[in-house]
């Protein structure tokens, strides 16, 4: 998956906003990682299940990933400046965004990830 990010990464600019769609372990942070360290980030990348939002400024472009799992409403998205985010310069990295597909803007790209027997499946759609 970090493998797949990287290569993601090339196709991805300032303004995109990714969503993410799979189960629990499905790989959504593992790609992120990959990403990041191809737009430059060298610390750390994990999931931000807890702090909801991790912000990478040292990635070019900057690299906003969100984890709407235990987000209860939209309007908790709103009350952590979601619309604001959607102004930033970045690209927008959302896990769980089915949680609250209403929030997603139209022409944002989603990656949908199965576990198959065979390993993962994944398949690409616009919202």
């Amino acid at each position: 998956m970090k493998a797949f990010g990287a290569k993601l990464s090339n196709q991805l600019s300032s303004g995109d906003i990714l969503a993410l769609i799979g189960d629990l372990g499905a790989g959504k942070t593992h790609l992120t990682q990959g990403i990041a360290e191809a737009l430059g980030r060298t610390d750390a990348v994990t999931s931000p299940t807890f702090s909801l939002v991790n912000e990478y400024t040292d990635c070019s472009p900057e690299l906003i990933h969100f984890d709407w799992y235990r987000m209860d409403s939209p309007e908790e998205l709103l009350a952590i400046g979601w619309e604001d985010y959607l102004d930033r310069d970045a690209i927008l990295v959302i896990e769980w965004p089915d949680r609250f597909p209403e929030m997603i803007p139209p022409a944002s790209h989603c990656i949908h990830i199965e576990h198959t027997p065979t390993g993962r499946h994944l398949s690409y759609a616009l919202a």
